[in-house]
């Protein structure tokens, strides 16, 4: 009893006596020390027995048969150790590669490092591409339309039947058509939800499924953090213990994951990576290399072939002789493999051989084709100067594109010059620069200007007879014919010796083509349609008269400067005017009023600029282009800039004035007086407003404000009182103010006084007044047939040519005769009458 009570009383031993010794004693220590406890120790146990055996087995594989030792050899302990710091050396080796981001297997698949993410290495077997797609025939292509399936029948029915059904169950079936609708517009709905949702969510997807496939892209350090955040996740799950730990690791992993995030999207693969080793295959055969020589010595691609500086570095052997042949292969094969256009550079010189290829630069643009200027200024000091030293017969048109002077002759061949310019092209401007130069040589001009604008700045230019109504386009037929017969006197005095000389006569008919379609209207009225002297139908004017002046008017210094819209033969009586005016310019055109007005093909027309002055010519089978001058004024800042139309008629009207005060004219060689100008035609809407147009509307006319003494009636006022005659006006009413033999035959005369002689115009206007429906016209041309020796019985007057007068009786008898009556007048006309 006291032996037990004093054994249980007694110590414990010593740690070193208990039973294990000294492994049990290391053990407890190293699992007192490391984390996890004896977890640890028997991993690293486990660990260090598994690369033992491994180290044993590659050993026995490798050496043959394994060398037997005797028991007790001193070489075993040694080669012990060791084998156990071997192998635990290769495991720590393998645990810093894991944690490194290293691959855990072979070479490293992408061009990626510890820092910078890389593109994926290509290897050069290729998988085998199938060829069923390119021996599948192409498939057959119909060109006829396919027929429009038809609805069935059946479908048809029932959806009459759904329309038109009326029954006892019409409530239902509407409602669950409704129901079917609503499904479907809710269907609808989600789908476009889903489909919204999926397009901002999808591209995401697909960015990070892309970001997980480059792994072996990503750098090694960002490889080696996510591992060891996934090691310390797994560790926190299965080891309590470290849990504190693990989530200490795991936060550190992921914040120093983070400037590494942007490199982990995956970098497509550049150039080099993609288009490299495929032609460093081909490359290393022409050049005789080995084939284990490394692409990196000998070939150097840029990471974008695009880019613009890109340059492809290629080393060459000393056995690459460099003759013509051998570039041309090799730059062959990089042109045709190689995306882009190549030229390649060789220099032999030096320790190295070498080849660089970049961008073929692209060609050189053409050098821009000379052109006119935009804009020419009257008062430049060129053109003022050009001016002053034109000689007679020279025209300053306008600069080329050469920044050259355009003078041409009017004279000779080119006495005559046609325009044929489209709208806006400028001819206005071109006709009033033109008259400015034909003023200063004293010229005479006479205009024909069915447009009323083009020539409106020449108004009242002394020298200058301008027909512009195209109410009257008999005053313009006149104006012609009388030029034509100015040059066939001008023509008979030099032929006769009597006359060497005459200052010019310049005619512009402007509009041609709407000038041809007045004339013939309105010799389509005038012409003798039955009879003897019949008349034919094609207006003789472009023959008779235009015909002559473009004939012998370049002898008589008579020149026509036609403008046309568009230059067509067949607008003038079948006559062709064309081969008359060897000078042509076009403007605003087309190719083929191009070719069809210059005879040459359209591939030789200048590009056609459409502005205002651009005007194209042909010399010597050359076209070329010049811009016409125009008026300029100062600008209010300062800059100088194009008149307005307006401006510019008030400008041109002042220097014409200027132009023929200082410039010296006469009018030797005219013969006559120019045809004169009918009364001003009334616009066929404005024809019946009288009291508007009469002339006795105004309060300064003869039956202006009442003068007192007599009534408004009886003094031939336009206004009656209450309970007088009715109101109006009459012709008769209107002679009460008209001077002795002033009104006519039936006004107030002396009989003892001489007859009185009118001209055309005024024996019109009488005829007119009493009730005649005749133009001074219709006058004209009747008087010119006589004078052509035509026996239509028309009165010979007093005077010859334009000044030969006549009394109106000698014509109201001719014209009666003729079967023109007096227009009756109604009964408001003759009661006014009959009050007066």
């Amino acid at each position: 009893m006291h032996s037990m009570t004093a054994a249980l009383a007694a110590q414990p031993p010593e740690p070193d006596a208990q039973e294990g010794g000294w492994f049990v004693t290391v053990w407890d220590g190293l699992a007192g020390i490391l984390p996890g406890g004896n977890l640890t120790m028997f991993g690293l146990l486990l660990l260090l027995g598994v690369y033992a055996d491994a180290a044993s087995k590659r050993k026995k594989t490798a050496g043959g048969p394994v060398k037997t030792r005797t028991p007790g050899s001193w070489k075993r302990p040694f080669l012990a150790a060791y084998g156990a710091v071997r192998s635990l050396v290769r495991a720590v080796w393998a645990v810093l590669r894991f944690y490194g981001g290293r691959e855990l297997r072979g070479a490293p698949r992408s061009t990626a490092t510890t820092w910078s993410a890389g593109t994926r290495l290509t290897t050069l077997e290729a998988p085998a591409a199938s060829m069923a797609s390119v021996a599948l025939a192409p498939p057959r292509v119909s060109l006829v339309k396919k027929r429009r399936r038809q609805p069935n029948p059946w479908a048809r029915q029932a959806a009459a039947w759904l329309t038109t059904y009326r029954g006892r169950g019409a409530a239902a079936l509407d409602q669950a058509v409704r129901a079917a609708l609503w499904t479907a517009r809710s269907a609808r709905t989600a789908w476009r939800v889903a489909t919204t949702v999926y397009a901002a969510v999808a591209p995401r997807v697909r960015l990070l499924a892309r970001t997980l496939g480059a792994w072996h892209c990503w750098p090694y350090a960002a490889r080696g953090l996510v591992r060891v955040l996934l090691t310390a996740a797994l560790v926190a799950l299965l080891v309590p213990a470290w849990t504190g730990w693990a989530l200490l690791v795991a936060l550190a992993s992921t914040v120093a994951l983070g400037p590494l995030l942007p490199k982990l999207v995956p970098v497509p693969p550049g150039d080099d990576v993609v288009y490299g080793p495929k032609i460093w295959t081909i490359l290393r055969d022409d050049l005789n290399l080995p084939d284990d020589e490394p692409r990196e010595r000998w070939l150097q691609l840029p990471a974008r072939l695009a880019d613009p500086g890109a340059r492809i570095v290629l080393r060459l052997p000393w056995t690459f002789r460099g003759s013509d042949l051998e570039k041309e292969a090799v730059s062959s094969l990089i042109n045709s493999r190689l995306p882009g256009e190549w030229v390649g550079r060789y220099s032999f010189r030096g320790e190295h051989a070498t080849a660089v290829y970049t961008h073929k630069p692209p060609p050189k643009p053409p050098a821009p084709a000379p052109a006119p200027p935009k804009a020419v200024d009257i008062e430049e000091p060129r053109i003022q100067e050009a001016l002053a030293n034109l000689a007679p017969d020279e025209f300053l048109l306008g600069v080329d594109e050469h920044n050259k002077l355009v003078i041409r002759e009017m004279t000779g061949n080119n006495a005559h010059w046609a325009y044929s310019v489209g709208s806006g092209g400028g001819k206005s401007t071109t006709l009033q620069w033109l008259a400015v130069q034909m003023l200063m040589k004293g010229g005479i001009i006479v205009g024909v200007d069915p447009k009323l604008i083009s020539l409106a700045p020449l108004e009242g230019i002394p020298g200058v007879y301008l027909y512009q109504d195209p109410q009257n386009g008999q005053d313009m037929r006149e104006a012609i014919y009388w030029v034509a017969e100015v040059v066939m006197a001008r023509f008979y005095e030099i032929k006769q010796g009597t006359q060497k000389g005459f200052p010019p006569l310049y005619m512009f008919l402007e509009e041609s083509n709407e000038l041809a379609g007045i004339l013939r209207n309105v010799w389509n009225k005038i012409r003798v349609k039955k009879g003897d002297d019949k008349d034919p139908a094609a207006d003789p004017i472009w023959e008779e008269a235009v015909g002559k002046i473009l004939r012998f008017g370049r002898a008589a210094n008579v020149h026509i400067l036609a403008v046309f819209q568009d230059f067509k033969d067949n607008e003038f009586s079948g006559q062709s005017l064309r081969p008359l005016f060897p000078f042509k310019v076009l403007g605003s055109y087309d190719p083929h009023q191009w070719e069809r007005i210059t005879g040459m093909p359209k591939n030789t027309a200048p590009p056609n600029v459409r502005k205002a002055g651009l005007m194209v010519t042909v010399t010597n089978g050359v076209p070329f282009s010049y811009q016409t001058p125009y008026l300029f004024l100062d600008g209010e800042d300062g800059e100088r800039r194009p008149a307005t139309e307006e401006e510019a008629k008030d400008l041109y009207n002042k220097l014409y004035q200027q132009l023929r005060s200082t410039h010296a004219w006469n009018d030797h060689g005219l013969y006559s007086e120019p045809p004169e100008h009918s009364p001003e035609g009334i616009p066929k809407l404005l024809q019946g407003r009288v009291e508007g147009l009469s002339r006795d509307a105004g309060p300064n006319t003869p039956n202006g404000a009442s003068e007192g003494g007599l009534r408004d009636e009886t003094a031939g006022h336009g206004v009656t009182h209450p309970n007088d005659v009715t109101p109006g006006v009459t012709p008769q009413r209107d002679r009460l103010r008209l001077i002795p033999g002033q009104a006519g035959g039936q006004g107030f005369q002396d009989p003892l006084a001489a007859p009185v002689l009118l001209s055309v115009a005024d024996i019109a206007r009488e005829m007119q007044a009493r009730g005649y429906d005749i133009e001074a016209g219709l006058i004209r041309t009747h008087k010119s047939r006589r004078d052509k020796g035509v026996n239509n019985g028309f009165p010979t007057g007093i005077g010859e040519g334009r000044d030969e007068k006549f009394t109106l009786e000698q014509l109201i008898t001719y014209y009666e005769q003729r079967g023109i009556k007096k227009r009756e007048e109604s009964e408001t006309e003759a009661e006014q009458g009959d009050a007066v």
